[in-house]
């Protein structure tokens, strides 16, 4: 009886072995109380082997009571998803019933030894300690990724695939009894326990990294969204301002040279420096903005941009067909769209040490598709990661502007290209009105 219960403990302890070491690191209610009960349920179910064998009674059945209940300890005391739980637990039962079937196997049919017998047992330890610190890092990885992945439904269900053929192959087959291990259909079930194991977790683990990239590709649709939603809603108020100047000023303009005109006729005739002098004045004092386009937002954008354009020389000319109304695209997204490119070039050539600075920027409407295209002079130094250009201002980082570009691009069944040739920056956009 002692041999048979030697074996029974060698084919037990890695059940629980194997869960601490997989979940050691993860978050406990208590790590110390779920030790404890799990060493209860192993002496429990060393009392109940004994008692069971030394009365001629079947132990199978009550084995597999203890195993489900060393499941619900780790459930009790885990933090984590009992369906996740249950998923990982069911890859360490059918490990460990594989290697017991391979035991039972050699036992019977290649030393003719007994099952549970103390041979059975050293051969057991013997394939625990070759084939565990290989698994697990197997298992590690499926538990890591099990854990990554947040999808409840998913869980709710898939645990019962390997559930189902792991309870075929113990219905089917019985490591405990000779008759059952020395024919080929237990030989056969194990192998095909074995095949079904690894490739439902293959599929399995394939489908959860696609499942992890769309989550992470989700998250970053929704972390790039909000973005452009704050970048829009400063645009916004940046273009409303810009409007709000333009006005002030082109009245103030108009103001000054009304008062101006006044006081030249005060003047009169006597004082002929002070004639000719605000005569000067008047003469000097800037023509009214330039209207690029018919939308008020676009253009009060591009006065702004121009006038920095004059206070920098940098050659700039801009030939724009934008409508004051489109049904699709609001002038939300058009500030963005020619903010971000005028910055950008703006920029581009304050960056430039000789004189040769432009920008040209030109727009066009056909067939309700609008065209953005900008041409500016940079000084040759543009760094690309993954196709994408990087930020001057955040080193290795791809540059917000143009991001947010092309997101309001593609929000509109548009899209947008970067290029660098030589010393010139090509920027081309275009957007469903």
């Amino acid at each position: 009886m002692m041999e048979q219960l030697f074996y029974i403990f060698c084919t037990t302890l890695p059940s629980h072995i194997i869960p601490f070491v997989l979940f050691w690191n993860f978050h406990w209610r208590s790590r110390t109380a779920a030790l404890a009960l799990v060493t209860v349920n192993v002496l429990c179910k060393m009392a109940a082997a004994a008692y069971f064998l030394a009365n001629g009674l079947y132990f199978r059945n009550l084995e597999l009571a203890f195993a489900v209940v060393g499941f619900l300890i780790y459930c009790c005391f885990l933090r984590l998803s009992p369906f996740k739980m249950l998923f990982t637990y069911l890859l360490i039962v059918d490990y460990l019933l594989i290697i017991r079937g391979i035991v039972s196997v050699l036992a019977v049919q290649v030393f003719g030894i007994p099952i549970q017998g103390w041979g059975s047992s050293f051969v057991c330890i013997l394939l625990y300690g070759v084939t565990l610190p290989l698994l697990l890092r197997f298992f590690r990885q499926v538990a890591n990724l099990v854990y990554r992945t947040d999808a409840p439904r998913l869980w709710r269900i898939i645990w019962l695939v390997p559930a189902f053929v792991t309870i075929l192959a113990l219905i089917f087959t019985d490591s405990y009894l000779e008759s059952s291990v020395d024919s080929g259909f237990f030989l056969f079930c194990r192998i095909g326990l074995l095949v079904c194991v690894f490739a439902i977790y293959y599929v399995l683990l394939q489908s959860l990294e696609g499942l992890e990239q769309q989550a992470a590709l989700r998250q970053r649709l929704v972390f790039e969204s909000r973005l452009l939603e704050m970048q829009m809603e400063d645009e916004e108020k940046r273009s409303q301002l810009l409007m709000e100047t333009v006005e002030q000023t082109r009245q103030m303009r108009h103001d000054l040279r009304h008062h101006l005109t006044a006081i030249q006729a005060m003047a009169g005739d006597e004082n002929s420096k002070l004639r000719d002098y605000i005569a000067t004045l008047i003469r000097d004092i800037p023509a009214a903005v330039q209207d690029y386009c018919e939308n008020p937002t676009v253009n009060a954008v591009v006065s702004h941009y121009a006038a920095r354009c004059r206070q920098e020389g940098i050659a700039f000319t801009a030939r724009l067909t934008v409508p004051a109304q489109n049904e699709n695209l609001d002038d939300r997204a058009l500030c963005v769209v020619f903010a971000n490119l005028l910055e950008n070039g703006v920029e581009a050539c304050g960056r430039m040490a000789g004189d040769e600075k432009f920008i040209r920027l030109n727009s066009s409407l056909e067939y309700g598709v609008l065209t953005v295209t900008m041409d500016n002079s940079f000084d040759g130094q543009a760094r690309q990661e993954d196709g994408k250009f990087l930020s001057s201002k955040r080193a290795g980082a791809p540059g917000v502007g143009l991001s947010s570009i092309r997101a309001v691009a593609k929000a509109h069944q548009g899209d947008a290209r970067f290029e660098a040739k030589g010393t010139t920056f090509l920027s081309s956009v275009y957007c469903r009105l």
